[in-house]
C-alpha cells in the first residue's frame, strides 16, 4: 500500500471536489478568445434514457473503481459495500442525472491531440449499460480555467465536448461515498421516553494513568433520598459523584455522529495498521438501555487540508480529523476533532465540585470540627421524617434559625474539590465534617491543608480530592455566624 494516502472527505451535504491540474490547461488549452466556455443556446443530447432501465454503471476516478449494479427491482447497489448501511438516494440520484447526460457546446471535431484536453490520461472514466442493449462509455479530462466545465469524449470518437461540472459531480463519488456516514443513532430530545439509559462507560487513552469509568449508582449507595446530579458515578480511577451538565455533554454527544467521510470498508488488518488503529488514540465503550454497548476507537489524527500520510507524526496543534471506527461496523470513518468530547475529558472535567451530597431527610444531623472549635448539627424532623419542609434544628444544643442551617449545610456540602487526587494525605486533618444517617451510618469527610495551602479533602479515608484553597476558613467564618445566630453566606 503506498505511504502517502491523500485523504479526500466527502459528505452527504457536500462534496470535495477533485483538484484538476488546471496549469496544464492554461499553457494548451484553447485561449479564452476561443470562447471555449461559453454555453450555446441548446445542449448537446449524450444519454437520453430512463433510470430505472440502468443495468449497470462503472466509474473509475482518480480515487477509485467500482461499479453500481441493478441487484433487485429498482435497487442498485456496489456489491463489496452492499450488506453496510446505504444511502439509497445517492443511487437514484446519479442515475436519473445521468440518463439525461448533456454537453454544453462541442469544441473540437475529430480533435487529434487530446492531450490538450487532459484527454488522453483521463481523470474519469465512465461506462452505464440499460436492459434495452443500449450502453454509452465517456472519458473525463480537464476542467476549464474557471472551473465551470468539463472536456468530454465518447468512447472511440474524438471529438471534444464541454459538461457542466455539477453534470458528473456524481462520478467524483468513491464506493464509499454512497455509505451512510451516521456513526450512532441519534434521539428526539424532546421525547424523554426516548433518552437512552447509560448504565455504563469507560474512556481509555494513553495520556490517562487508569481508564475513566463511570456506571450507575447501586440503591442506597448514597443514601436512601440522596441527592446527586447525576445518577452515574465514577468507579476508576476512584470513586466521584459527577457534574451533570460535563457528563451529559461528553456521552449525548456521541448519539447523532456523524463522520466527514468514509475512508474504507471491509477492513483489513493493513487497514487498521494504516490508519493508525494498532496504537489507538483514544477507546470509547459505552452500554446504554441494558443491552446495548458500543465500542469506537480513534486512529490516527491528521490535518483534512494537508491530508493523511501513513507513518507522519502531525503537530497535535494541527489535527482537527481523527480516523475512527466502531466495532460493530466494518468501516473507517474520518470524524472532526472536536466531536468527540471524549478525546481529551479529563476527571476535573467530569466530577462534582461535592464529594458528597446527602439529603437533610436521611441525616439525624451533621457535625463540623474546624480551627480547633466543633459545632453539632441536629435535626427534629417533626410528625413527619419526609417532609423537610417541617424540621427544625439544634447546634451545639441551642435552637438555630432553620433556613440559617440550611444555608450552613450546603456551604459545608460544597467542598469545591476540582480533581482527583493520586495520593492520599497524612497527618492531622484541618477540618472534619462528618454525617450522621439515620440509617446508622457515618460519612466522613476530611480536609487537610499544607504550608502551601494546598488543600486534599477525604471522603471515609478513602478517596481524595484536589481542593480548594480557603475552603476550610471560609467554613470557620461561616460557623462563627451560625452560633452567633448571623446570616450564613454561602458566597465566596
Amino acid at each position: 500500500m503506498s505511504k502517502k494516502i491523500k485523504t479526500i472527505i466527502w459528505s452527504s451535504a457536500a462534496l470535495v471536489v477533485l483538484i484538476a491540474v488546471t496549469v496544464t490547461l492554461v499553457l494548451t488549452a484553447p485561449s479564452s478568445t476561443d470562447d471555449t466556455s461559453a454555453p450555446s443556446v441548446e445542449s448537446i443530447a449524450l444519454i437520453r434514457e430512463t433510470y430505472s432501465d440502468v443495468e449497470s454503471l462503472h466509474i473509475k476516478n482518480q480515487d477509485d473503481d467500482y461499479t453500481i449494479e441493478l441487484v433487485g427491482e429498482e435497487l442498485w447497489r456496489i456489491r463489496d459495500t452492499m450488506d453496510l448501511k446505504q444511502i439509497t438516494y445517492m443511487y437514484d440520484q446519479t442515475l436519473t442525472n445521468l440518463s439525461t447526460f448533456s454537453a454544453i457546446e462541442t469544441i473540437e471535431e475529430d480533435c487529434a491531440d487530446l492531450s490538450r484536453y487532459g484527454l488522453d490520461d483521463p481523470q474519469i472514466s465512465f461506462e452505464i449499460k440499460y436492459n434495452n442493449g443500449n450502453s454509452y462509455a465517456f472519458d473525463i479530462g480537464l476542467q476549464t480555467a474557471d472551473g465551470t466545465y468539463y472536456y468530454l469524449v465518447k468512447d472511440g470518437d474524438n471529438t471534444v465536448y464541454t459538461v457542466t461540472a455539477t453534470s458528473v459531480s456524481s462520478l467524483l463519488y468513491t464506493r464509499y461515498s454512497y455509505l451512510d456516514t451516521e456513526i450512532l443513532e441519534s434521539f428526539d430530545s424532546e421525547d424523554t421516553s426516548a433518552v437512552p439509559v447509560i448504565n455504563r462507560v469507560e474512556i481509555t487513552r494513553p495520556d490517562l494513568a487508569a481508564p475513566i469509568v463511570l456506571d450507575e449508582a447501586q440503591d442506597g449507595e448514597l443514601g436512601e433520598t440522596a441527592v446527586q446530579q447525576s445518577y452515574l458515578v465514577m468507579r476508576e480511577p476512584q470513586f466521584s459523584l459527577l457534574a451533570e451538565t460535563a457528563t451529559e455533554s461528553v456521552i449525548y454527544d456521541n448519539f447523532g455522529l456523524t463522520a466527514n467521510g468514509i475512508v474504507k470498508a471491509n477492513i483489513t488488518e493493513e487497514d487498521l495498521a494504516t490508519y493508525g488503529f494498532n496504537n489507538p488514540t483514544a477507546r470509547y465503550e459505552m452500554t446504554y438501555d441494558d443491552n446495548t454497548t458500543v465500542v469506537l476507537t480513534l486512529g490516527s489524527g491528521f490535518n483534512a487540508s494537508a491530508g493523511f500520510t501513513e507513518g507522519e507524526t502531525v503537530a497535535e496543534s494541527d489535527i482537527d480529523t481523527y480516523f475512527l471506527i466502531r466495532e460493530d461496523v466494518d468501516q473507517i470513518y474520518t470524524v472532526a476533532a472536536s466531536d468527540i468530547g471524549w478525546l481529551t475529558v479529563q476527571t476535573s472535567d467530569l466530577i462534582s465540585s461535592s464529594v458528597v451530597f446527602p439529603n437533610i431527610v436521611d441525616l439525624e444531623g451533621f457535625d463540623v470540627q474546624v480551627s480547633g472549635d466543633s459545632y453539632q448539627v441536629v435535626f427534629d424532623p417533626g410528625d413527619d421524617v419526609s417532609d423537610s419542609s417541617g424540621y427544625t434544628a439544634t447546634v451545639n444544643g441551642q435552637n438555630a434559625d432553620m433556613d440559617n442551617v440550611r444555608t450552613y449545610m450546603q456551604l459545608v456540602m460544597l467542598t469545591s474539590v476540582q480533581d482527583i487526587s493520586t495520593q492520599m494525605p497524612t497527618g492531622t486533618p484541618t477540618m472534619t465534617i462528618t454525617y450522621r444517617y439515620r440509617s446508622g451510618q457515618d460519612v466522613v469527610v476530611k480536609v487537610y491543608v499544607a504550608e502551601d495551602t494546598t488543600t486534599i479533602v477525604t471522603l471515609n479515608d478513602q478517596t481524595a480530592f484536589v481542593g480548594r484553597s480557603g475552603f476550610v476558613s471560609k467554613v470557620a467564618r461561616e460557623s462563627q455566624k451560625l452560633i452567633a445566630g448571623e446570616t450564613v453566606d454561602t458566597e465566596w
